[in-house]
C-alpha cells in the first residue's frame, strides 16, 4: 500500500505495522484530527476469492465497537470504500505483549498480575455481551504507551456460540 493512499477522504495510510492471515494492519492519520490511528486492511485477493470473509471483518468491527471498555481497543469507524472492508481503530504505540514477553520473558509478578487483571475484566466485558474471543494470544495484546494493555483482534470472535452455550455451568 502506498504511504500516500487517503481512504475516505479523512484517514492516510502510512507504514506496514504487521500482517496476519487475513489481512494487514497499517499505522495512519486521521486528517480531520490529526490523530494517528491503525487502519486494518483484508487482503485484496481474500476479499474477491472468499467473500464471507467479509462478514467476518463487518462482525469483528460490530463487536469491538460494542465493547467499550479500557482495555479493548477501539473501533472508531467500520468503512468500506471501492469494495474493500477497513477497520479504523485507535492506534496503540507500545507493542505487543508477545514483544515484551520476547525482551523480559519473566516479568515482576506484579506486573503479571495487573496485565492479567485488567485482561480478566476486558474479557468479562465481552462475555457480558455474549461475545467470545477466541484467540487469546500475547500477540493479540497490544500494550499502550504507559502500559495498560488493550485487547485487540477479534476478528475469530463468535456471538453464537456464547449464546448457544450459556445454559452450560
Amino acid at each position: 500500500m502506498s504511504s500516500l493512499k487517503t481512504i475516505a477522504n479523512r484517514y492516510e495510510i502510512g507504514p506496514l505495522l504487521g500482517r496476519g492471515g487475513m489481512g494487514a494492519v497499517y499505522q495512519g492519520v486521521d486528517l480531520q484530527t490529526q490523530e494517528p490511528v491503525a487502519i486494518k486492511v483484508l487482503r485484496p485477493e481474500l476479499v474477491y476469492q472468499a467473500p464471507e470473509l467479509i462478514e467476518r471483518f463487518r462482525r469483528e468491527g460490530e463487536a469491538l465497537q460494542k465493547l467499550n471498555h479500557p482495555n479493548i481497543v477501539k473501533v472508531l469507524a467500520a468503512l468500506e470504500v471501492e469494495g474493500q472492508p477497513y477497520l479504523i481503530m485507535e492506534y496503540v504505540g507500545g507493542g505487543t505483549l508477545g514483544d515484551l514477553l520476547k525482551n523480559q520473558p519473566r516479568l515482576p509478578l506484579e506486573r503479571a498480575l495487573a496485565i492479567a487483571l485488567e485482561l480478566t475484566d476486558a474479557l468479562t466485558r465481552t462475555h457480558h455481551l455474549n461475545i467470545i474471543h477466541r484467540d487469546i494470544k500475547p500477540s493479540n495484546v497490544l500494550l499502550a504507551e504507559d502500559g495498560t494493555p488493550r485487547l485487540t483482534d477479534f476478528g475469530p470472535a463468535n456471538v453464537e456460540l456464547y449464546r448457544r452455550a450459556r445454559w452450560l455451568p
